[in-house]
C-alpha cells in the first residue's frame, strides 16, 4: 500500500492566550504581551460584552432603571 501524503506543519501558529503568531520554533519560549492578551481576551467575549450592552440599555428603560438615572445624576458629587 502506498503511503497517504500529509500536508507539511505550519511555520507559524497562533498563541492559544494572545491569538499572536508565533514562529514554530519560538512555541516555547513564547512570552505574551500583556495588552495583547488583554485585547485578544475581549475579542473572545465581545458577544457577552454586546449581550451585556443590549441587557443595561433594556433595563435603563424601565422604571426601576430611569429611577437610578435619575437618582444618580442628583447624588452626583462632581458637580
Amino acid at each position: 500500500m502506498e503511503a497517504m501524503l500529509s500536508l507539511p506543519l505550519p511555520g507559524h501558529m497562533p498563541c492559544e492566550r494572545c491569538g499572536a503568531s508565533v514562529a514554530a520554533e519560538d512555541a516555547g519560549t513564547h512570552t505574551c504581551d500583556e495588552e495583547r492578551w488583554l485585547d485578544f481576551a475581549v475579542f473572545q467575549l465581545r458577544g457577552e460584552v454586546a449581550a451585556f450592552g443590549d441587557a443595561l440599555h433594556g433595563w435603563l428603560e424601565t422604571t426601576r432603571g430611569r429611577f437610578e438615572v435619575f437618582y444618580a445624576e442628583r447624588t452626583r458629587t462632581d458637580r
